[in-house]
């Protein structure tokens, strides 16, 4: 490259920066250069993103502090006495499932293992691959009951990264998968849980990880993942310090609490939708996953206006007090929401490409957000009603 330098004035171009030289006696081959401005036009962000030169002023100009996220994410935490990395992945390298012939029983939400000629059983723990883990939740039911669970203190479940209550999962790698994020929350049943290495998870202080959760899955948080996982390489992985790079507004405490509780809607409704799937319920469970979605469609439709300052505070995903037939109209808008949302590509055509690595939208269409947003007026105005009248 450098000897090609040295002449790229009389080299003659052949096309978009590109010129061919003399043949080269030391490589016994043609040498090709390249315009050095195309290079680093392709390190620039605007290059691999163009839509993020637009939306980042508008990040910065947001009516909240903006920080990075690494930050928030400690170096160690206290887990049962001992100290545990601030944020990990699964463990890398083989799969260590229990032998074929195992037996599975399930106590009060721990699991344990009988293995094959085994006399006594052993605790088992749910082991979460990418497949397990949707935008709304953890599926376990996506994976064969025979993979699902591992031995405690196998190869794949060391102890740094059990899931805690409060810590945030990441998918850090996959075509169609990468930057899905959910919170482990105490609605969980799970008493022992590991993840594959292709799940990144960490913990936060000093905000909130339900906020977190939903701010990443905004076009805000979306754009700098898809940025952080591009670049010259090309990349579909996203490691520790490209997740801390990423800016993260932080809006008061108050603010992030009605986020939490929007978020636990989204847990509550995920739930039942995989019971209802691990019992044969199929139109019920389809029902409750998008409504699921919709919920977190509409908290991160919040978010985003927020953020621009369109909405001066958040809206309750469900108003205190309502009678069952206005929760009942609710969940038939979210769920029309979230059919919406699962049914088609929300990415604009412009963004295809650079979406293709996501598991999460970049953006979503004019006729979502319209949906989105009646969805949002029906809030306010329920929100609005005397207690006496609702």
């Amino acid at each position: 490259m450098r000897a090609s330098r040295r002449k790229r004035q009389s080299a003659p171009e052949i096309a978009n920066g590109v010129a061919e030289l003399e043949d080269s006696p030391e490589l016994q081959r043609p040498v090709v250069y390249v315009n050095p401005d195309i290079v680093w036009e392709r390190g620039d962000v605007g290059f691999w993103n163009p839509r993020w030169v637009e939306l980042e002023p508008i990040l910065q100009q947001c009516p909240y502090p903006v920080r990075p996220l690494g930050e928030f994410i400690p170096e160690t935490v206290e887990r049962d006495g001992t100290e545990a990395l601030g944020i990990t992945r699964g463990q890398a390298g083989r799969r260590e499932y229990p032998p074929q012939g195992t037996l599975v029983e399930h106590q009060n939400g721990s699991v344990k293992l009988l293995l094959p000629r085994a006399r006594k059983a052993v605790d088992g723990v749910l082991y979460l691959q990418v497949k397990n883990l949707t935008r709304t939740g953890i599926d376990p039911t996506e994976t064969p009951e025979d993979k699902r669970y591992i031995q405690e203190n196998s190869y794949n479940d060391p102890p740094r990264s059990r899931l805690w209550v409060g810590d945030i999962v990441l998918v850090n790698s996959g075509v169609g998968s990468l930057g899905r994020t959910i919170v482990f929350t105490n609605q969980y049943s799970y008493s022992k849980v590991n993840i594959s290495q292709h799940l990144t998870k960490f913990t936060v202080r000093d905000i909130l990880p339900e906020w977190c959760c939903v701010y990443l899955q905004s076009m805000y948080g979306a754009h700098q993942m898809i940025r952080e996982a591009s670049g010259v390489s090309g990349q579909t992985y996203i490691d520790y310090e490209e997740i801390k790079n990423i800016f993260v507004v932080v809006p008061d405490e108050s603010i992030q609490q009605a986020f939490a509780q929007g978020y636990r809607s989204v847990v509550d409704y995920h739930l039942k939708a995989v019971d209802a799937k691990a019992n044969q319920r199929s139109e019920e469970a389809e029902k409750l996953m998008n409504t699921a979605v919709g919920i977190l469609e509409m908290l991160i439709w919040q978010a985003e206006n927020l953020i621009e300052g369109s909405l001066q505070k958040p809206l309750s995903v469900f108003p205190r007090n309502l009678p069952p037939a206005l929760i009942s109209l609710l969940e038939d808008e979210y769920a029309r929401v979230g059919q919406m949302v699962l049914n088609r590509d929300t990415t604009p055509d412009c963004y295809e490409l650079q979406s293709r690595a996501l598991g999460i939208h970049l953006e979503r269409d004019g006729e979502i957000r319209e949906a989105i947003g009646h969805l949002a007026r029906l809030l306010d105005g329920l929100e609005e009603l005397p207690l006496e009248t609702r």
